[in-house]
């Protein structure tokens, strides 16, 4: 792995809480790290701050839901609780996009937004 995406995949850890090596370049912010609202715009934040890039303009809104649910409101939380011990695709799809960790650091050391 190159040094960049040792750097995101560490950073994408911390803002997750996922343990480093549970991560792999292949693993998408909203299907598989499920980041949402204020974390990606921590994860964006962080690595426009390791990196000197504008990464707050990438596209984020195409890769996962930037608004914060009301946890214990509506539908939305009696799905989440009946879904939780399934969390595949299968039982909980994402209507995103998918941005890999991987490709995240391949704009990073373009200096400019790619697409997928």
């Amino acid at each position: 792995m190159t040094s960049t995406m040792d750097r995101v995949i560490e950073i994408a850890s911390k803002q997750s809480g996922i343990r480093a090596d549970r991560l792999s370049a292949t693993s998408a912010i909203s299907q598989d790290i499920r980041m949402s609202g204020d974390d990606v715009d921590w994860f964006a934040e962080r690595l426009s701050m390791e990196f000197g890039l504008d990464v707050s303009a990438w596209p984020w809104s195409r890769f996962a839901d930037l608004s914060e649910p009301h946890l214990f409101t509506g539908f939305w939380f009696v799905w989440r609780a009946v879904a939780w011990p399934f969390r595949g695709r299968l039982f909980d799809p994402s209507p995103y996009d998918r941005l890999e960790l991987t490709h995240i650091a391949k704009v990073i050391d373009a200096g400019h937004w790619l697409e997928p």
